[in-house]
């Protein structure tokens, strides 16, 4: 069986660094990026199974880069979970901000501070298929 495969796209690299720690505990292959603009590179050049993308980042946000990758057929149906903390940062609920893209959810929600196990249940049910019909997971 083929390892599983993540990008990790935020702009802290602590964070980066820990997300990554527990997806390889967790047997998967991790590529993480630091901007929108060298994480939707590492995305082309080899699909992952799955990609954790922070909202608030400078440059390409992580906003602009989910629209693009939902708008895209090469890379719309890659599982994309949302690793943020936009909404204790703005007091803006994130999926406000989400439907008015008008593009297709993402699979997963995770909520910055990050807790192991949580992430660990989102990123399992959104790879099981459990986020199927619109339905979000959220850790």
């Amino acid at each position: 069986m083929a390892r599983k495969t993540a990008v990790i796209i935020d702009d802290e690299p602590d964070l980066t660094h820990f997300l990554s720690s527990i997806l390889e505990d967790n047997d998967f292959d991790v590529r993480c990026a630091n901007d929108g603009t060298a994480g939707e590179k590492l995305i082309r050049e080899d699909p992952p199974s799955l990609i954790l993308l922070d909202l608030m980042m400078p440059g390409v946000t992580g906003v602009q880069l989910f629209a693009k990758l939902r708008g895209d057929e090469a890379t719309k149906h890659i599982p994309l979970i949302m690793v943020t903390g936009i909404k204790e940062t703005l007091n803006i609920d994130w999926a406000t901000i989400v439907d008015n893209l008008r593009a297709r959810k993402p699979d997963g929600f995770v909520e910055k501070p990050i807790d192991p196990d949580r992430l660990m249940k989102v990123v399992n049910g959104v790879l099981a298929g459990t986020a199927k019909n619109g339905k979000i997971l959220h850790g």
